[in-house]
C-alpha cells in the first residue's frame, strides 16, 4: 500500500483503498498506513472519503486515535470549514463516542462564531450528532 501522504493525489487509488474496507482483515493495515496523515487527507477531495471510511470502520480505539489526531492538527479550524474536511468532521461526530466525542464537541463549540459564517461550517453545525 502507498503511504497516506501520496494517496490523496490519485483518484483511482482512493477508490481502491475504500474497496479494501470490504475486507475486515485488511482494515488495520490501511489505518496503519494512513496514521499521521489524517489532517492532510481530510482536505483533499478523494482522500477525505477514505478518512470518512476509516472513521466508520475503525474500532473504537483506532477511531479515537483518528479523531485525536484531527483535534491535535493545527488546521482543525480549516478542516471544519473545508468543502471536504467538513464531511470528515461530520463523520467523526457521527462515529465518535464518550470523551473523544465530547472533546470534538468542545472544539466545535469554541468555533461556532466562525462556523456560522461558512456554508461548510454550517454543515458541521447542522450535524445531528452535534445535538446529542
Amino acid at each position: 500500500m502507498m503511504k497516506g501522504r501520496y494517496v490523496h493525489h490519485d483518484e483511482n487509488w482512493n477508490y481502491v483503498v475504500q474497496y479494501i474496507f470490504e475486507f475486515p482483515w485488511a482494515i488495520v493495515d490501511v489505518l496503519d498506513q494512513l496514521e499521521g496523515n489524517y489532517g492532510d487527507l481530510s482536505l483533499q477531495k478523494y482522500s477525505s472519503n477514505v478518512v470518512e471510511k476509516c472513521l466508520q470502520h475503525a474500532g473504537d480505539e483506532r477511531r479515537n486515535c483518528i479523531v485525536q489526531e484531527l483535534l491535535n492538527d493545527s488546521r482543525i479550524d480549516q478542516i471544519m470549514l473545508d468543502p471536504y474536511g467538513n464531511y470528515v468532521i461530520q463523520a467523526a461526530l457521527n462515529n465518535a463516542k464518550g470523551a473523544i466525542h465530547a472533546a470534538l464537541m468542545e472544539v466545535i463549540r469554541s468555533q461556532v462564531h466562525v462556523l456560522r459564517t461558512s456554508p461548510y461550517g454550517k454543515k458541521v453545525l447542522s450535524c445531528t450528532s452535534l445535538k446529542k
